[in-house]
């Protein structure tokens, strides 16, 4: 007898959610929420999407924009932008969801007004249900082209963890569980903000060996930012931390090193993120990331040097030349 198919829900419209909508719908059945509905009607149409790559969706996905359908599945997976979090989860606690419904972030960054991570964020509206992370080295467009990799599912409880892992396995996908909610996320975001000083690295064409620096002394950063929060260094080496780190640092395909690729070109911000088209969680991050510093008294000298960049305070040269040139401890 055939097993039967589970249903999954995701929060969505962008690569992201486009992409975890494709993957999961070769075995499940999967509801792809879209807000916006000149572009769900085009999708309905022609059940294509065009990012990251064009794809026809699934004949196991179906598309909607009502959220009441998405809290019919166990679990619903958030494939949102952190600015656009707060209202689609006010509109879901309204909804008052069940308490058996799992949410799962799939999400990075760090709000940089309330400086809180994604889980903490649904958390905060929906605090009677149980919320877990995925986060890893997984580029949109190698994952839907089903390139081999690994991910990791982090929840305080682990029995939903497994729960997750058993949804998420593919052939293509391998999923490893972490219960350092916190810190996984937390790498996930400051791994962007290392993709944009990556970015400027290659616009600069500093070598090989000033990139592998710059990532081992990224990775230092994000753990002594894991500290500040008492957080699992165990999570640093794993699929969220190096693994993410490495890949998004080498990587054009990630829309980080892109910023930080046409920051050092000298494009103006505003007009890189027009052209990206989408959302670049490592600037909002990095506003985040250096309000905490300051707060916390952290030493994070790539990421307020990315800080200032972003900010039009220094040029990616001269934010090279104040790193190569700070006393060494």
């Amino acid at each position: 007898m055939a097993e039967e198919k589970k249903t999954i829900s995701i929060l969505g419209s962008g690569a992201w959610a486009n992409t975890l909508a494709f993957l999961l719908g070769q075995q499940n059945n999967v509801i792809l929420w879209d807000r916006n509905p000149t572009r769900l009607r085009q999708r309905l149409k022609t059940r294509r999407f065009k990012k990251p790559v064009k794809r026809k969706y699934p004949d196991n996905v179906t598309l909607t924009d009502d959220l009441k359908l998405i809290l019919k599945s166990k679990l619903v997976i958030s494939a949102i932008s952190l600015k656009g979090m707060q209202d689609v989860f006010t509109q879901i606690r309204d909804l008052k969801p069940a308490e058996d419904i799992v949410f799962l972030n799939a999400s990075k960054g760090i709000d940089s007004q309330n400086l809180k991570t994604p889980t903490e964020i649904i958390h905060e509206f929906c605090p009677d249900n149980h919320v877990a992370v995925i986060s890893g080295p997984n580029l949109a467009k190698e994952l839907i082209d089903g390139m081999p990799m690994v991910t990791e599912v982090a929840c305080q409880d682990d029995a939903i963890a497994c729960m997750i892992q058993e949804y998420l396995n593919s052939p293509s996908l391998r999923v490893y569980r972490n219960t350092d909610v916190k810190g996984v996320e937390l790498c996930g975001a400051i791994k962007n903000v290392m993709a944009i000083a990556a970015g400027c690295a290659d616009a600069l064409k500093l070598g090989v060996s000033a990139k592998a620096s710059l990532i081992t002394r990224g990775l230092h950063e994000i753990g002594v930012f894991l500290d500040a929060y008492d957080c699992s260094q165990k999570s640093l080496m794993g699929p969220a931390g190096i693994g993410d780190l490495v890949a998004t640092c080498s990587s054009n395909l990630s829309r980080n090193y892109r910023v930080g690729y046409y920051l050092a070109e000298g494009k103006k911000l505003e007009k890189i993120i027009e052209k990206l088209g989408e959302v670049a969680e490592g600037v909002n991050t990095t506003r985040a990331v250096h309000k905490i510093c300051q707060e916390k008294n952290i030493q994070m000298p790539i990421c307020e040097q990315i800080y200032m960049l972003i900010e039009g305070e220094v040029t990616a040269v001269g934010a090279g030349m104040t790193l190569m040139s700070r006393p060494v401890k």
